[in-house]
């Protein structure tokens, strides 16, 4: 009878290690599908919540986040990602660690790590959108640099205009004008001189 009961035991502790080796690799290789650069914010998380770091990837979260004062619109547009993504990483720490995980019927653990993927796919399409919201700030923040060097330029375009402009009539223009006036005063007198009004 204990032999038996041992046999159980052993082959429930087996199946058990079993369906977290499974879940793993499941996690593993939905990390993998979705890697972009490897030193992205999304890779960086997800590599620790497979590897069990899950405060460690918690503190990644919210110090990349906090860290991004250059765009302070993506502070205050990322933050309630970052949180749901925070309290994402507490729930399958949650699961996977649950004390009497073992001694749950086998449909049950199941249901429990069918609940630890739907979190984990959930925490992916979190860290994907913190992602963008970083993408369009930085374009926002591109877009905006073109802007002002085009403003620049077509400034600088303006008064090199301007100046040019204030050359021809102060220096070519003026010069025009007295050859103009001199051919015409010539052209008068020598029109006069024909018809002979003197």
């Amino acid at each position: 009878m204990i032999m038996e009961l041992a046999k159980v035991s052993f082959v429930e502790h087996e199946h058990m290690h079993e369906m977290e080796q499974d879940l793993k690799r499941k996690l593993s290789e939905s990390t993998r599908r979705d890697l972009g650069r490897t030193d992205s914010l999304k890779t960086t998380i997800l590599s620790l919540v497979v590897g069990d770091q899950y405060d460690h990837a918690k503190e990644e979260l919210i110090a990349y986040v906090g860290l991004k004062t250059d765009y302070p619109a993506f502070q205050w547009r990322a933050e309630r990602y970052a949180e749901h993504c925070c309290e994402l990483i507490q729930a399958i720490k949650t699961k996977r660690n649950f004390p009497g995980l073992a001694n749950l019927a086998l449909a049950k653990q199941q249901d429990v790590h069918e609940k630890i993927l739907m979190h984990f796919e959930e925490l992916k399409r979190n860290l994907n959108q913190i992602e963008k919201i970083e993408r369009e700030q930085k374009l926002l923040d591109v877009r905006s640099t073109v802007w002002i060097m085009y403003s620049l330029v077509i400034s600088v375009g303006f008064v090199l205009l301007g100046m040019l402009f204030n050359d021809f009539r102060s220096g070519m223009f003026n010069s025009f004008f007295r050859v103009f006036d001199v051919a015409l005063d010539s052209a008068t007198t020598w029109l006069v001189s024909l018809i002979g009004f003197s």
